[in-house]
């Protein structure tokens, strides 16, 4: 039976994809790392959500060489988490994943499993080129190109969770300047076009994009309102690294914000509980 390795299951896009194979029924193994104290009860309210699953396994990042993963498995690279969170140890969890993919390859060509790297479309992808570097060769290798992904759950380094929360002007810009603004997909519309975004094309590099017009910046007027001109940039320009797949949004940008605001809500109050205790 087919397992599906995903690294980062406690982050933001990583923890949808593993929900979304635990609800077909497929075997997950989930890789992840500690995190800063702040965030701690952010991982274990997941790991309530996917934990008592039968289907479901946790492996730490440190433990990761230690798998022994067939050639018929995939495994879900979430480097778009690992640019979006903030995250204190990026060289160590980059270099335990060339390490895992490295071990792979000297199995042989015909033994290598897939891999399906979930990449940011910014232009500065830098910091993840061990990684590029070690899955070239590698038929089977997909890099799915991400555009800003929101709802619940989003990090909260990202701009539509610091304009829900109501952040500094200074930090908004900063969180808007290190994303990408020429469009948007809500999570959910995007991890259930995922089986047909990996068997659509057979191109290695895939981008994704919306079915909506302009959806980042329908989300951000509803998110920033009237400082929308002075925290946000006029004009985006498109940035293209792969075949384009269109992925229909079922959600519009005004039900998957205020899904994203409602989470927030009862995030920010589980918060408060736990400063009391």
């Amino acid at each position: 039976m087919q397992t599906n390795i995903v690294i980062g299951t406690y982050r933001f896009v990583g923890f949808y994809v593993t929900q979304y194979f635990l609800n077909k029924g497929e075997e997950v193994i989930g890789i992840d790392w500690a995190d800063s104290g702040a965030n701690q009860y952010i991982m274990e309210e997941k790991e309530l959500e996917i934990g008592r699953n039968s289907n479901y396994i946790y492996f730490p990042i440190n433990k990761l060489k230690l798998l022994d993963i067939k050639q018929e498995d995939t495994v879900f690279i979430s480097c778009y988490d690992i640019q979006s969170g903030k995250m204190e140890k990026i060289d160590f969890v980059i270099g335990e994943i060339v390490s895992l993919i490295e071990k792979c390859k000297k199995n042989g060509k015909n033994e290598t499993p897939n891999f399906v790297l979930f990449m940011p479309i910014e232009k500065d992808v830098s910091i993840f080129q061990s990684i590029l570097s070690s899955i070239c060769g590698i038929d089977s290798a997909k890099i799915i190109f991400l555009p800003t992904i929101y709802g619940p759950w989003q990090s909260e380094g990202m701009s539509f969770e610091a304009g829900i929360n109501q952040l500094e002007q200074t930090d908004i810009k900063a969180a808007i300047a290190a994303e990408y603004t020429g469009d948007a997909l809500y999570i959910t519309d995007f991890v259930h076009a995922l089986d047909a975004v990996l068997t659509a094309s057979s191109d290695r590099d895939i981008q994704l994009c919306s079915s909506i017009d302009d959806h980042w910046n329908k989300c951000a007027k509803l998110i920033f309102g009237e400082s929308m001109d002075s925290v946000a940039p006029q004009s985006t320009t498109k940035i293209n690294k792969g075949t384009i797949f269109e992925v229909q949004s079922k959600l519009e940008p005004e039900e998957g914000i205020a899904l994203q605001r409602k989470h927030n809500k009862r995030i920010n109050l589980l918060k408060t509980w736990r400063k009391r205790d």
